[in-house]
């Protein structure tokens, strides 16, 4: 069980929400738009305490059969559609604010009529607020174990802010037909809550408490008071009653009305909920069964018994005896929910009828009778209507606290809906019957009330004084059959042998007030809407009416419309009391009726005119037939549409013998039987059908005829000249068709044009494949003898015999160098060019690039006679290393070429979240209006052509750190030096610390002696060169150019595999070695023969396939130094 506090602060929370979300949509929510969800929602009101808890106990006695009621209702959007929209339109039309108006609304706005649903309403409302009331306390008491004393404290509390919730968002506007979207929200929320609740109560119940619904089954069969649910009677006469129930609660409970039609805003509103709110019914029903079997299992029927449990509390009672507090308090505010909804809306539409048709009629009247005038003002007005939802809410508190919790929920509930259907047949024969009269409706109401006292209401107040026994459900379906068929039968019976003196007024469409036939001056009506209406409202009356004729009398006109404003604010039975008072009841002098009379002829040969000026100034031809069809009214325009001759058109001439002078004259086209032609247009007017058509006539003037049927009977016919318009649209239509074929005819050259270009794109996209896979091939076939020449330069170094010979070699190595340079450059534009470059991002620490190449250039630059330094840098960045060194090798190298004296700095400078790399250099400087040029293809300033290279160092540079997103600029002042630099982002995590290993030196005579070394290379000058630097080293060398030969020259595994990867007959390097390690697999199981791939093409996939194969790639050309530390790191 819960607490009490806990209990308390979730009803408070709870209530507070509710609040919150009302203030929310009364701001938010615009009052007459339509919102189609939230109104079907709100229709959820209908499910109060009796379906959260009360049809478990329905579920308990008839099985399956506990779902007539909702089955009612849904019959009733499914197939009565057309009823709720009629209804919902009429109270549109008459500014309808309860059941009780609509009602006095269909029989001659009966005030003793409009008191007596009143009453009645307000004896079965007060029942079934007090149900609610029951439900919260019955539910307070059984989660927090609370006595009697505590739960009706705490009902009270609740009941008390339902009124204030209802005062603040039902009463808040003087009139009475404004909407309520805060109301609306809030209730249409809580028919969510309580469906949300009772669905989580069920699945608890089904798979926390069983395993699953075949499980709950099968424990029914087997339990004796659970199988009797299964096993039930479905009680035919009492399901039939309930569906009768459920069909009336849709029209006749006051709450339901006030949301399904005086807060309606349209149609669409009723489309959606015609198909939602059965869903939402359906849902409500989906557990229900299941609870009420699981409850019959669970607790015991004998009310001695100390695990007895009502069923009305299943749904609540069941998660609280399994101990699960979270279920139990969801199921708690699950039926407050439907409680609270359904007291909110029931108190404020009874405080509405009270209002309207009791306190303020009668107020007034004793006001009139005894002062001669009243004191009736808006606050006055807005005191009464919420000092009735108090004594409502008051009243239903006491009778829930003396009366009501004997009875189960479902009884209550039934006796109340049957007082309250009591009023269906006067709705339905209100709606469709003809003969009917308000005496017939008000006897019919007393007697059906009569016959509920002595069926239904008197058996349940002995049951609760227990004098006698509580009548059976069979009985009370009877009582409620029979009550309602003596209501019906008395009804019809009185409207048969007392038919009324005259019809509705609303169906003859007779004025309101002015059936009385009293006189009323519009001064007096001035100060009623002045005192009643509020100050806004009678000034924008004021303006409306000419102000001399404020002492005249005022028209039917003005009589309907002061009166239905003062109905919107006050009920029509007030509004009726209040233009009665004011009502002359002495007959008018003879003198100042004829000044009525003659003003009113004035007025009407005023208005006559008028009508006669316009219709005559129009350019639409008219013509009006009365009902016997012979003309009765036209216009000159008429007669020039169709040119008839003067005199021929008369009053009383028939459309016949007009139809067949038309038709003579040839205006019914080529039409072969006249007669026929004629008879049919005659019969479309007879029928009352609407026609529309266009016609031609000879001399090309086209016309278009609209025939519309009169109310009174006749028929009025326009014909208007659309010539111009028909040129117009054939025009129009030969512009359009012009258009269209020029649109078209641009569409083909486009797309010849488009197919120009994409043939075009495509060449150029060739040409530009063929120049890359040119410039690749050519580059690698370059590198070759570039390759074998280095070698033999850096042999010829090794082997020099005097200084002489050795510079010598140092400058040929140094003219190779620069032309493997411009090679290089060429295949880096070639790669870029082709987007064959990938980024392979990594965080190393910028020292471990930039320390090696800076001692890489530093003799270079010595030999030029320049400085070169370098500030150590701690700094850990993230980039491509291999591209940001070739960025950063060809600034230093282009500073070194440039610069003729002075020095050159690499430095590394930190700025926010990135690095900037510098080079700086002493060098002649770039004038600033040619530094934009410096990295375009091929380009070098002036002056400086007969410098080594070909301009694509700084292109190079820009192409590359444009794939790695490294901004690059450059300072310079000319004769001073520039500064070039790239930023780099700084690497938030510490790269991994690479240690250089410290090589010993060895002679290179002795760095492969007594080893073997197999090569195999393609080109007969480098494997020569390979072959005599290899040989120097002192490694036995077996040179081949192919697999076969270099098996056939090396009996035995070698030491070392140095293999050329493009050999010939396709085959590459990466094969040779796989194919060689097979071979002498038996001779080494256990050792992998090392071996070097050497290739021009340092693509990523060249390099992947050399590791995949435990290969060290080494590029072309090949560098002396490069290959004796990768000897070094094979420790072969």
């Amino acid at each position: 069980m819960l607490s009490v506090w806990t209990v308390s602060i979730a009803v408070f929370c709870y209530l507070l929400l509710l609040f919150a979300l009302a203030f929310w949509a009364d701001k938010r929510k615009r009052a007459q738009q339509q919102h189609p969800y939230i109104y079907s929602l709100a229709l959820g009101v209908h499910c109060t305490s009796w379906a959260f808890f009360g049809t478990t106990t329905q579920a308990a006695q008839y099985g399956w059969a506990f779902v007539p009621t909702y089955l009612g209702i849904i019959s009733v959007f499914l197939f009565a559609h057309p009823v709720l929209r009629r209804i919902a339109l009429l109270c549109h039309q008459h500014q309808v604010s309860s059941l009780a108006d609509f009602i006095s609304l269909r029989y001659d706005k009966s005030h003793l009529l409009a008191a007596l649903v009143t009453i009645l309403c307000f004896m079965g409302v007060i029942p079934y607020i007090a149900l609610q009331l029951d439900a919260v306390t019955q539910g307070i008491s059984i989660v927090a174990g609370l006595d009697a004393g505590w739960s009706a404290n705490i009902g009270a509390y609740v009941a008390a802010l339902m009124a204030l919730f209802a005062i603040l968002f039902g009463t808040r506007s003087l009139n009475l037909t404004e909407k309520h979207p805060g109301l609306m929200l809030t209730i249409a929320f809580e028919s969510v809550v309580k469906l949300v609740a009772l669905l989580l109560v069920g699945l608890y119940v089904c798979y926390g408490l069983f395993d699953g619904v075949l499980d709950l089954l099968g424990q029914a069969q087997a339990h004796p008071r659970s199988l009797q649910i299964v096993e039930a009677d479905s009680a035919y006469w009492v399901f039939a009653s309930h569906v009768l129930l459920g069909i009336c609660s849709m029209f006749c409970l006051p709450r339901q009305f006030h949301i399904n039609f005086v807060e309606n805003n349209g149609s669409e509103e009723l489309r959606t909920a015609r198909w939602l709110f059965p869903l939402y019914l359906i849902a409500m029903s989906l557990f229900v069964l299941p609870i009420a079997i699981a409850g019959h299992i669970i607790f015991s029927g004998d009310p001695s018994d100390i695990n007895y449990m009502s069923s009305d509390t299943y749904a609540l009672a069941l998660p609280v005896a399994s101990g699960n507090a979270s279920i139990s308090l969801i199921a708690f505010i699950g039926g407050l929910s439907a409680a609270t909804s359904m007291v909110i809306v029931a108190t404020l539409a009874m405080g509405i009828m009270i209002s309207n048709n009791l306190a303020t009629p009668l107020w007034l009247k004793i006001q009139l009778k005894t002062l001669m005038q009243h004191n009736l003002t808006p606050n006055a007005i807005m005191l009464i209507r919420r000092l009735t939802v108090v004594v409502v809410m008051g009243v239903a508190f006491v009778y829930h606290q003396d009366i009501s919790q004997a009875s189960p929920l479902v009884n209550s509930g039934i006796i109340a809906i049957a007082l309250l259907s009591q009023t269906m047949p006067i709705i339905i024969g209100g709606l469709y019957w003809k003969k009917r009269n308000k005496v017939a409706a008000q006897i019919a109401l007393i007697v059906g009330a009569a016959c509920w006292c002595y069926w239904l209401l008197w058996p349940s107040i002995k049951a609760s004084y227990y004098f006698d026994q509580a009548p059976s459900d069979l009985q009370l379906a009877q009582g409620f059959a029979l009550s309602l068929l003596v209501n019906l039968s008395c009804f019809v019976l009185v409207s048969w042998l007392w038919p009324s003196q005259r019809n509705s007024l609303l169906d003859a469409q007779a004025p309101l007030f002015t059936a009385l036939n009293k006189a009323t001056k519009i001064a007096n009506l001035l100060a009623i809407t002045e005192k009643v209406l509020g100050k806004e409202r009678h000034l924008s009356l004021l303006k409306q009416l000419p102000p001399n004729q404020h002492a005249n009398y005022a028209s039917p006109k003005l009589l309907d419309s002061i009166e239905s404003e003062l109905a919107g604010q006050i009920g029509n039975v007030s509004a009726r009391i209040l233009l009665s008072a004011i009502a002359e009841k002495k007959d008018v002098a003879l003198a100042e009726l004829v000044e009525l009379v003659e003003e009113a002829n004035q007025t009407f040969h005023f208005n006559h005119e008028v009508l006669q000026s316009s219709v005559e100034n129009i350019q639409q031809g008219i013509s009006v037939l009365d009902s016997n069809l012979t003309l009765l009214a036209w216009n000159q325009r008429y007669i020039e549409l169709f040119a008839y001759p003067n005199g021929f058109i008369k009053v009383g001439i028939s459309i016949r013998e007009l139809l067949l002078f038309n038709a003579k004259r040839g205006l019914f086209g080529d039409s072969g039987d006249i007669e026929q032609e004629i008879e049919k247009r005659i019969e479309y007017m007879r029928s009352g059908s609407r026609y529309k058509f266009v016609r031609e006539q000879e001399n090309g003037q086209v016309i278009e005829v609209n025939g519309s049927p009169l109310p009174g009977g006749g028929f009025v016919t326009t014909y208007s000249d659309i010539t111009d318009y028909i040129n117009i649209q054939q025009q129009l239509q030969q512009a359009k068709e012009q258009l269209e074929y020029r649109v078209e005819q641009r569409t083909q050259e486009l797309q010849s044009a488009n197919v120009a270009l994409d043939a075009a794109r495509k060449e150029a996209e060739q040409a530009n494949e063929s120049k890359t896979k040119f410039l690749a091939a050519a580059g690698h076939d370059l590198m070759q003898p570039f390759n074998a020449a280095s070698l033999f330069a850096a042999l010829l170094k090794e082997k020099a015999p005097n200084q002489e010979l050795a510079d010598m070699s140092q400058s040929l190595i140094q003219s190779l160098s620069s032309a493997e340079e411009l090679l290089t450059a060429l295949l880096d534009m070639t790669k870029l060019d082709s987007g064959a470059l990938k980024v392979n991002q990594q965080a190393f620490f910028i020292d471990d690039l930039l320390r090696p190449l800076v001692n890489e250039f530093s003799l270079l630059a010595r030999q030029k006679g320049l400085s070169l330094h370098y500030l150590p840098c701690s700094l850990g960045v993230v980039s491509d290393k291999k591209l940001l060194r070739r960025v950063i090798q060809n600034l230093v190298s282009n500073a070194i070429r440039y610069t003729q004296q002075g020095r050159i700095l690499v430095a590394v400078k930190r700025h926010g979240l990135e690095c900037k790399i510098r080079v700086i250099d002493t060098g002649s400087g770039i004038a600033s209006e040619q530094q934009h040029e410096i990295f375009k293809e091929f380009k070098q300033l002036d002056g400086q052509h007969n410098s080594q290279g070909l301009g694509l160092g700084l292109t190079i540079v820009e192409r590359i750190s444009g794939l790695l997103e490294h901004k690059v600029s450059v300072h310079s002042v000319v004769d001073k030096g520039s500064c070039f630099e790239v930023c780099v982002p700084l690497s938030i995590e510490a790269p991994i610390l690479v240690k250089p290993s410290r090589e010993s030196v060895i002679d290179n005579s002795l760095l492969l002696k007594h080893k073997t070394v197999l090569v195999i290379e393609n080109e007969e000058r480098t494997l020569d060169a390979i072959n005599q630097l290899l040989s120097n080293w002192g490694a036995t060398v077996f040179a081949s150019k192919d697999v076969k030969q270099a098996i056939k020259v090396c009996q035995h595994a070698p030491d070392l595999m140095f293999l050329d990867y493009h050999l010939d007959d396709g085959l590459t390097g990466v094969q040779a070695a796989q194919q060689l390690r097979e071979h002498w697999q038996d001779s080494t199981p256990n050792f992998v023969i090392p071996g070097i791939l050497s290739s021009a093409d340092r693509s990523e996939q060249t390099r992947k396939e050399a590791i995949d194969m435990a290969l060290h790639y080494l590029p072309k050309p090949i560098k002396t130094a490069a290959l004796k530390r990768l000897i070094k790191q094979l420790k072969i």
